[in-house]
């Protein structure tokens, strides 16, 4: 049988004109068993055509915010770059395969894509809005802290219900839960660091980043092995 085909969009260095994506992320697809297919930007039109060749969806993370006005809330002191043209790709690949019930995980920023798409809110930046840090220091990769992981969830099926060793690069994070968002994992400090949609076939955001993380923590894997197997199900 064909691999399950998994989009993910593309970043755009504009000063360098060329798309770009960490290959951890496709990496990480074709261990578990998927196809990546990369998606450049592009009008509505064209969006509907790469959905419709995907049976999964990876919104990754990326080095800028979402753009306050989209939660409804003002832009505070912390706020980050911003990309409006990923941002509008993302969240309308993101409310496409929602609607059409194609398995997606969101990562880092996607995660919080995913909630604010869903009707939620973000912390527009731990440090001066709450006095958390979870940026950590080089290496990136390596896990720093821990999470606990809401028994019975979907992550919970995927990692087990043990705590969690992950790694930590955002200064955002999930502050409401849009509508019919279940958080699924924390931080010891409170921080919201996975949700998914109870309901739906594979709907998963979490806040670091398995496919890099995975190297130290074996774990990890089960995440986007987790997709493909949705997709999988889907394609079937």
């Amino acid at each position: 049988m064909s691999r399950p085909r998994i989009g993910m969009a593309l970043d755009v260095d504009d000063a360098e004109g060329r798309y770009q994506l960490p290959r951890a992320y496709p990496d990480a697809v074709l261990a578990a068993g998927g196809l990546p297919l990369l998606l450049p930007q592009g009008d509505a039109a064209a969006i509907e055509a790469w959905l419709s060749l995907c049976d999964g969806l990876v919104i990754a993370g990326g080095a800028f915010d979402i753009a306050p006005e989209r939660y409804g809330e003002p832009r505070r002191p912390g706020l980050g770059p911003l990309k409006e043209g990923r941002t509008g790709l993302e969240w309308a690949l993101c409310e496409a395969a929602l609607a059409a019930g194609i398995p997606l995980l969101g990562v880092c920023g996607g995660m919080q894509l995913l909630n604010v798409v869903r009707g939620g809110t973000l912390h527009q930046d731990l440090p001066s809005e709450l006095g958390l840090s979870h940026e950590q220091p080089p290496p990136k990769d390596a896990p720093s802290h821990e999470v606990e992981v809401v028994p019975g969830t979907l992550l919970a099926r995927l990692l087990g219900p043990e705590p969690l060793r992950v790694n930590s690069t955002h200064h955002q994070a999930v502050n409401r839960p849009g509508a019919g968002v279940l958080v699924s994992a924390r931080a010891r400090d409170g921080v919201i660091e996975a949700i998914e949609l109870p309901g739906a076939p594979f709907v998963l955001g979490v806040q670091w980043h398995p496919e890099a993380v995975a190297r130290h923590e074996p774990r990890h894997a089960a995440i986007y092995a987790g997709l493909v197997a949705a997709a999988g199900d889907r394609r079937r």
